[in-house]
C-alpha cells in the first residue's frame, strides 16, 4: 500500500488527487510568490514522476497541455504518484509583455533565467534563486523522473519534439558549464558519485523516455551536463530527465492535444498507467537540429505553403524579413539543411536574433522507427 505524499503543506493520501501551493515569499508590496502545483497519488505502489513546465513566461502553453492530460488520470487507477508543477514561474506570465508576444523569458522580479540558477539557494539569494529552491526541495528532489516542458515561445508553433540531454562519452567532461553573479551550481563531479555504469544506466533510461514520448522527432544530445540547467540537475541527483517542448504562439492549436497524448505516453512507459504508447506513425532521431534566427528585425513574411512538420530541402525557401514601411527585403530565409520544419514563426514584430524556425537535420537520422 502506497503512502500519503507531501508537497509542501499538502498531504495527499493514496487514490487521492489535490491542489496546493509552495509559497515562496512576497514581492515589494505584498504580493505573494507562490508556485501552483497538483498531486496525484495513485492508489498503488509505483515511481514518482514530475511533470513542469513554463520556467519561461513566453512559454506557457505546457501548463494547458498537462491540464488536458491530467484530465485522463485516475487516481484510484494510478500506479505511483505524478507531481504537477505547470507554472514554475508564474511572475513570467503574469507581468511585463515583450516582442515575443506572451510574458518573459526571465523573471521579472530581478530579470534572471531560472533555468540557469539550479538547485536555487534559501539565503542570501536572488528570488529567482528562491523560487529555484523551494520548488526543488519541497517537490522535485523527491520524484524519479521528470519531464521539463517548454514551447515554441510566443512567437512560434512548434510539433512534439523531445530534446534528450545525455552524458557524453567516456573521454568527455561530464559537466559543463558555470555560475554567474554566484548564482547556478557550482557541484563538482566527484560530489556527484556519479560513476560510469551510473551515467549509462541514466542515458538509457533518457533514451528510453524519449522514444516513448512518442514524437515524430527526437533530437539526441552527448554533451557535459550543465547542472544550473534543471535536466541537468535531475540527471546529476540520479532524476531521470527529458526536456520536450509542443505547441506555442500562446495558441491552443492540434499540437496541445498531441503534447497530451505524449505526456500520457510517458506514464504508460513507466507502466503508471494502463494501455501501449500512442506514437507518431514515423519517428526519427537526429544528432543535428537547426534553431535558426533572424540577422535583423522586421516582419517575417513566412512562404505561403511552407507548413509545420513539411520536409525541406536544403535551399529552400522559408520566408523573408521585410521592412514593415518600405517593403524592402532585409533577409532572405532559406533552409540551411535538408530536413522537418518542427516549428516556424507565427507572428509579428522581431527584432535581431528571433526564431524563424527549427528545422531537424535529416541528414543527421541515427534512429529510426516505423509504428
Amino acid at each position: 500500500m502506497p503512502n500519503p505524499f507531501v508537497v509542501g503543506e499538502v498531504e495527499v493520501q493514496p487514490g487521492e488527487r489535490k491542489f496546493g501551493n509552495l509559497h515562496v515569499g512576497h514581492l515589494a508590496a505584498g504580493t505573494p510568490v507562490d508556485i501552483p502545483f497538483q498531486v496525484i497519488n495513485g492508489a498503488m505502489d509505483g515511481p514518482v514522476l514530475c511533470y513542469e513546465s513554463t520556467m519561461h513566461g513566453w512559454e506557457p502553453v505546457g501548463a494547458e497541455i498537462i491540464r488536458r492530460a491530467m484530465l485522463e488520470i485516475n487516481p484510484a487507477e494510478l500506479r505511483g504518484t505524478i507531481v504537477c508543477l505547470p507554472l514554475a514561474v508564474p511572475m513570467a506570465v503574469e507581468f511585463g509583455g515583450t516582442v515575443e508576444s506572451s510574458g518573459m523569458r526571465v523573471n521579472p522580479g530581478d530579470v534572471l533565467d531560472i533555468n540557469k540558477v539550479w538547485p536555487g539557494k534559501e539565503r542570501n539569494a536572488w528570488l529567482t534563486e528562491q523560487i529555484a529552491y523551494v520548488i526543488w526541495n519541497q517537490a522535485i528532489k523527491h520524484c524519479d523522473y521528470i519531464v521539463d516542458m517548454h514551447d515554441g515561445t510566443g512567437a512560434c508553433d512548434e510539433l512534439p519534439v523531445a530534446f534528450p540531454h545525455a552524458f557524453p562519452p567516456e573521454g568527455k567532461p561530464p559537466l559543463a558549464g558555470g555560475v554567474a553573479d554566484g548564482t547556478g551550481s557550482e557541484i563538482s563531479f566527484e560530489e556527484t558519485g556519479l560513476t560510469r555504469e551510473r551515467m549509462d544506466d541514466i542515458n538509457a533510461k533518457i533514451d528510453g523516455m524519449a522514444k516513448a514520448f512518442g514524437s515524430r522527432v527526437i533530437w539526441w544530445r552527448e554533451n557535459p551536463i550543465n547542472p544550473s540547467m534543471l535536466s541537468g540537475q535531475c540527471a546529476v541527483h540520479g532524476i531521470i530527465p527529458l526536456v520536450v517542448e509542443a505547441g506555442g504562439a500562446c495558441a491552443l492549436d492540434f499540437a496541445v492535444d498531441e503534447g497530451a497524448v505524449c505526456l500520457l505516453n510517458i506514464a504508460r512507459h513507466l507502466d503508471m498507467i494502463d494501455g501501449d504508447p500512442v506514437l507518431a506513425p514515423q519517428q526519427v532521431m537526429v544528432s543535428n537540429y537547426v534553431v535558426y534566427r533572424s540577422q535583423t528585425g522586421g516582419y517575417y513574411i513566412p512562404h505561403p505553403d511552407l507548413g509545420l512538420g513539411d520536409t525541406v530541402t536544403k535551399g529552400q525557401f522559408l520566408g523573408e524579413v521585410v521592412d514593415p514601411v518600405t517593403s524592402e527585403v532585409r533577409e532572405r530565409c532559406e533552409s540551411p539543411v535538408n530536413g522537418i520544419v518542427v516549428s516556424r514563426r507565427v507572428r509579428l514584430p522581431m527584432n535581431p536574433g528571433g526564431y524563424i524556425a527549427h528545422i531537424a537535420d535529416l541528414d543527421s537520422v541515427m534512429w529510426e522507427r516505423s509504428n
